[in-house]
């Protein structure tokens, strides 16, 4: 009798970076058209206003200060963030590929065309970023503040946003598939049809319902006269 083919596990969070066993330091400061691999980048280093065609493999970066930076075709892999200030920063359509991102600032930071794949952001502040238009998979965003982020015409699958405050965020026009927002605070989102097959817990009916008829421009009132 022919054995049963044994189902593969759904996968619900991102792939870890892969890690090298260590690393080496990093230059004094960032170049363009540059590749760095399998480097530790500390808060020395200096960051020009824009860089272009940056790519870092296998690196660590703690405790570096990119706020404000624009980066041009940047591309990450492997790589993790650690204690850094990315606030303000321009990364539109950049690649991240098994990136985690740890106790970052991230307020307003522009991601907006991004490829976000196998991405974890937990424990940062991201409220107002800049996600328009971009695209996650198995993105995962934890404890995380995202108080009036921008997700228009995010395109994302199997991701999470869990335990953020998503404050007047904006999904209009988002294509979401097999999203968790479970502990995350819903109050005043926009878009909110686009949350459309999304899980969340119970505690979250109310708020979501608001959100919900507002969008159907359902108002409560006292009774007429």
């Amino acid at each position: 009798m022919a054995r049963a083919a044994r189902s593969k596990p759904k996968k619900i969070r991102p792939e870890a970076p892969d890690v090298p066993p260590s690393r080496q330091p990093a230059p004094a400061s960032v170049e363009s058209d540059t590749t760095w691999d399998g480097l530790l980048v500390g808060p020395g280093v200096d960051v020009p206003d824009h860089v272009a065609d940056l790519a870092l493999q296998e690196c660590r970066l703690e405790g570096v200060d990119l706020s404000g930076r624009r980066f041009g075709g940047l591309r990450c892999r492997d790589t993790e963030f650690v204690h850094c200030d990315l606030s303000g920063a321009v990364l539109e359509d950049a690649g991240f590929t098994r990136v985690t991102f740890t106790d970052c600032r991230l307020t307003g930071v522009g991601l907006a065309g991004a490829s976000l794949t196998d991405v974890h952001i937990r424990d940062c502040r991201a409220d107002m970023a800049d996600l328009r238009m971009a695209r996650g998979k198995f993105l995962l965003v934890e404890d995380t503040g995202l108080q009036g982020a921008d997700f228009y015409r995010f395109s994302g699958s199997g991701c999470g946003l869990v335990g953020c405050d998503l404050t007047g965020a904006n999904f209009a026009d988002a294509e979401l598939a097999d999203v968790y927002l479970h502990r995350s605070t819903l109050d005043d989102v926009r878009g909110a049809f686009s949350l459309r097959g999304s899980r969340i817990s119970a505690d979250q009916q109310v708020p979501l319902g608001g959100a919900l008829l507002a969008a159907l421009g359902i108002q409560v009132t006292d009774p007429p006269v």
